[in-house]
């Protein structure tokens, strides 16, 4: 689900660890304000990033070729999808089409296209496609003739819907920062010296962050650098920053914000319903199962009303939950049963509703089974929060990077509050060697603090917990 640039949306950005964490909050009844989405992001290979590749084999009987590549294991360059004959040696621009996973290696294009919030860019493309939802003839002609009036050396432009409501500035802007990057590929591809990643892709959700300030959506971030590039990508786009805030203030964002208690409850398996009863979230590798459970609630009332009641209840939690821990694959739902068609039709129907557009392609619906189950399956997009959060799924053990992030914005959090000048930071040995084998960690702390604090390693300590004191 994309936010949008309505009061009902509000974006928190925490970029003060090693990885950059973003909540979707959501106020639909304009009276509360509730968590809907998190998204945790790691950096690291992103499809579509675009490398300077070399040429390491040409696999004629698999009509592909091997291609070198910068920080990751080789990729393979379909033949049809390079412009023109390989060889051994030979240098190439190619761009990320599928990430490597499992026992699959990563797969590439020679067909460069660099996506914006707004645009895409096809090098040497030429087409400009306009989007199809646009029926008004005047409108179109008044874009198309931007677009060719910015148009440089044949690039193909395909404009986005998000982009219809965008002035010609920032129309403009956008096309002169993915220019800029394909500029600066042709710059690496003339005097290549080595495999190289020489443009960056904009992530999905970098995407999503721009098209909800764009559209004027409130964003509050936590982290300078983050602020500043998101205020830099926004002038440059000739758009106002009005929207976008610096978070101040002696708490982390996320405290400040109360999102940090509700991620807590991500983890926790059973949620209770207002009104009563509660559901069980339990997440397996071949499926997610959940159960739907009256609890004592509305024990005096008619069996079927009163399962027809909670379980729309539950529906409404229930499709809530999945999107907000980013679960995918098969779903199957136990809900309190009921014996008449007309009860399992209004299920069907409010769980249809609360997908909404996912219906177009994410989610697929089975329906009741014979044995009352319902079913769905949801497109997977990316791993679920719970496993980028916890060790195992059935072990609420932070893993590693977790538990590191969880310690660098800690220790953060003391420093705005006072705490300064030379220090002694203990962790368990594993973190101990994860500080020492990441600069990054040091150089935030050492910001914040005035100086780097001395990294002690405490087999005592669990992989959580630090302990942080004056030399």
């Amino acid at each position: 689900m994309l936010a949008g640039g309505t009061h009902k949306h509000r974006l928190l950005i925490d970029a003060v660890a090693l990885e950059r964490r973003v909540a979707l909050l959501e106020n639909p009844d304009q009276d509360t304000e509730r968590l809907s989405r998190v998204w945790i992001d790691r950096g690291g290979p992103a499809r579509f990033d675009v490398h300077l590749g070399r040429i390491t084999e040409v696999l004629r009987e698999l009509s592909a070729a091997m291609v070198a590549l910068d920080g990751i294991s080789d990729g393979m360059l379909p033949l049809d999808r390079a412009s023109g004959p390989l060889h051994e040696g030979q240098w190439v621009l190619v761009q990320i089409s599928r990430l490597g996973f499992e026992d699959k290696g990563v797969k590439l294009t020679g067909r460069i296209a660099i996506e914006g919030a707004g645009m895409i860019l096809r090098p040497g493309g030429r087409v400009i496609e306009l989007p199809r939802k646009l029926k008004d003839d005047a409108k179109r002609a008044e874009l198309a003739a931007l677009l060719k009036s910015i148009q440089a050396d044949d690039d193909g432009l395909m404009l986005r819907s998000i982009a219809l409501e965008w002035d010609a500035p920032a129309i403009e802007g956008e096309y002169k920062l993915l220019k800029s990057q394909w500029q600066k590929a042709q710059a690496a591809f003339a005097n290549p010296t080595k495999p190289l990643l020489v443009c960056k892709a904009q992530s999905d959700l970098d995407q999503m962050i721009e098209r909800h300030l764009m559209a004027g959506g409130e964003c509050i971030v936590d982290g300078t650098d983050e602020f500043v590039r998101l205020r830099g990508e926004l002038k440059a786009r000739g758009c106002s920053d009005t929207n976008l805030m610096r978070h101040t203030g002696t708490r982390l964002l996320f405290d400040d914000q109360d999102v940090e208690a509700a991620l807590s409850d991500v983890l926790n398996p059973r949620v209770n319903l207002v009104g009563g009863g509660w559901i069980a979230i339990d997440q397996a590798t071949a499926l997610c199962a959940i159960d739907v459970n009256a609890g004592g609630s509305d024990a005096g009332r008619e069996a079927e009303a009163r399962a027809i009641d909670l379980n729309l209840r539950a529906a409404a939690e229930i499709i809530h939950q999945i999107r907000l821990r980013n679960i995918g694959g098969l779903v199957v739902i136990d809900p309190l049963r009921m014996k008449s068609k007309a009860g399992r039709d209004k299920i069907d129907e409010a769980i249809k509703q609360a997908f909404g557009a996912e219906l177009d392609g994410a989610v697929q619906i089975g329906g009741f089974t014979r044995l009352g189950l319902y079913e769905f399956s949801r497109q997977r997009a990316g791993k679920s929060l719970a496993a980028q959060i916890v060790s195992k799924p059935d072990n609420v053990r932070l893993n590693a990077q977790s538990a590191l992030n969880t310690i660098v914005r800690a220790a953060i959090a003391e420093a705005r509050n006072g705490m300064a000048g030379a220090l002694r930071l203990a962790v368990a040995p594993r973190m101990a060697k994860m500080l020492a084998d990441h600069a990054d960690a040091i150089q935030i702390l050492g910001k914040e603090f005035g100086v780097a604090p001395e990294i002690v390693a405490d087999p005592t300590l669990d992989e959580d917990a630090y302990r942080l004191e004056k030399k």
